[in-house]
């Protein structure tokens, strides 16, 4: 078997980007997934990479294909993952970068581990998210965008308000305000602003290949109060945390498209109590807790995607044992389970 791990980072998505202070956090992030997967995938399959040389990025990669910056970044991904059976792409939702890669290479005839088209069209506008999740009856934060100010009247009893990009990646350009008119000024056409939660960030990942779906352990999230900065994670989470996780992520997914496909990665809020338990927004893609999720399961995440792994997810940590930082650095603060 042979499969295409594409990175938009690391495989010649920024070359040519200015921005060097939102640039390094991306790049490490970026490439500490790449790593992580690329290490699992090399373990079933052959992998081949594109990469830009200039990043010196360190990824035992099969294959390893420098990025041309005369062509078209998709172009090359495409070709690149011509003879290959399969593909797994990592890319921002920003400006429909993910939906348009994975566009790409399916026209190209490339068999994509990913959503659909309306699955990832929902799930990368944070709006659509927030307006199918209502409608659905699924907990989500009372939200406003310009063209959408139904709630309005709800939001405006929050304590603390956020703004965000409607098409944003991670925790890159969130704001928040005590104000709800300062928070209103500020709301832009491609945002939206939505009212702050209060209780335990939480991420969990939904996995699906074509025959088999499950969810994997959920985790903590580790957020700066001040920016909302996202600086790694913990996990596992406790036995009833994760059955209230696992409750209203399930929800969320079976509210969506169809269909899910792939790494889903969901951030969640888990409140005081069960009822005060909401959906952030839904990442349609790997997320960078799949560093630590992998270290902490019995074996290989990405073989189920291919359903040559099945089966309940067995975990071989303790809660909160296993602790990661936005660059891939994983500690243990007790050794793990046989």
């Amino acid at each position: 078997m042979k499969i295409f791990v594409g990175e938009f980072v690391c495989g010649g998505g920024l070359v040519g980007a200015t921005d060097e202070a939102g640039l390094d956090d991306l790049r490490s992030e970026g490439e500490a997934m790449l790593r992580a997967l690329v290490a699992d995938v090399s373990l079933f399959a052959e992998t081949v990479v594109v990469l830009d040389e200039q990043l010196e990025v360190d990824c035992n990669a099969t294959t390893k294909i420098q990025f041309d910056t005369s062509m078209p970044l998709w172009a090359q991904w495409a070709e690149a993952a011509k003879g290959c059976d399969a593909a797994l792409v990592i890319a921002p939702e920003v400006d429909g970068l993910l939906a348009k890669g994975v566009g790409v290479l399916r026209s190209a005839g490339v068999d994509v581990i990913a959503g659909s088209g309306d699955f990832l069209r929902v799930a990368s506008d944070k709006l659509l998210t927030a307006q199918l999740l209502h409608r659905a009856g699924v907990a989500h934060p009372p939200y406003i965008a310009t063209e959408d100010e139904r709630m309005i009247g709800v939001l405006a009893d929050s304590s603390r308000f956020v703004i965000k990009p409607r098409d944003g990646c991670g925790t890159q350009a969130i704001e928040t305000f005590d104000d709800f008119r300062d928070a209103r000024k500020a709301l832009k056409s491609n945002s939206i602003m939505q009212g702050w939660m209060s209780g335990k960030s939480i991420s969990i990942s939904y996995l699906a290949s074509g025959n088999y779906q499950t969810f994997l352990p959920a985790v903590s999230q580790v957020i700066s109060d001040g920016d909302c900065h996202y600086t790694g994670g913990c996990g596992p989470l406790d036995d009833e945390s994760q059955r209230r996780a696992t409750a209203v992520a399930s929800r969320a997914i079976a509210a969506m498209p169809p269909t899910a496909r792939g790494f889903v990665g969901l951030d969640l809020i888990l409140g005081d109590e069960p009822s005060q338990d909401c959906v952030i927004e839904i990442n349609p893609r790997l997320t960078t807790s799949y560093v630590g999720l992998r270290e902490m399961i019995h074996g290989n995440i990405a073989a189920r995607l291919f359903d040559l792994e099945t089966g309940p997810v067995r975990c071989k940590a303790t809660v909160d044992s296993v602790r990661w930082t936005r660059d891939g650095q994983v500690e243990f603060d007790a050794p793990l389970l046989t």
